[in-house]
């Protein structure tokens, strides 16, 4: 069960049904998920701005033949990137449930899961009459809803293209 708006933050603990190993894991609130999404999208932007300072560094280093201010422009260029694309693909994935390595991506974590949410009512679920194929697409209220929006057009245009002789 999610935390209402405004409350703290969950432990719930679950076995895991593959190598029955007690797992704890965190539940926060929508809200709470959307203040660590905005954290998390101020520090990406940090470092893109720390990436276009390296790479005016570098160009400048360059025009100036300076050694010292090309190597710590290569350092901004390569930290700035680093941080950029970890820190905001964290934070575009960002669940509501923490912990086991759930909310990065592709860590190729063992255990992870995500909170069950009734299907958006506006938006029928695209499920094949006769095979009883289903397209799936991302959808919850941590998601911005026109990223829902986007992933629902996309994935009714592959239902459409589907064939299910």
């Amino acid at each position: 069960m999610r935390p209402d708006d405004g409350m703290p933050a969950a432990r719930r603990s679950v076995r895991c049904g593959v190598c029955d190993k007690e797992l704890t894991f965190t539940v926060h609130s929508v809200a709470a998920t959307r203040r660590r999404q905005a954290r998390r999208r101020a520090v990406a932007w940090a470092g893109l701005a720390l990436l276009l300072a390296g790479a005016i560094g570098l160009i400048t280093g360059f025009a100036g033949d300076s050694t010292g201010l090309m190597v710590g422009a290569i350092v901004a260029l390569v930290l700035g990137f680093v941080v950029m694309w970890t820190v905001g693909s964290i934070a575009a994935e960002e669940v509501v449930v923490t912990g086991h390595g759930n909310a990065v991506p592709a860590s190729m974590s063992k255990h992870s899961i995500t909170v069950a949410e009734p299907h958006p009512e506006d938006l029928p679920e695209l499920v094949c009459g006769r095979c009883g194929h289903k397209e799936e697409f991302p959808w919850g209220s941590h998601f911005r809803k026109s990223f829902v929006q986007r992933e629902y057009q996309a994935a009714k245009v592959r239902f459409e293209q589907y064939d299910c002789r």
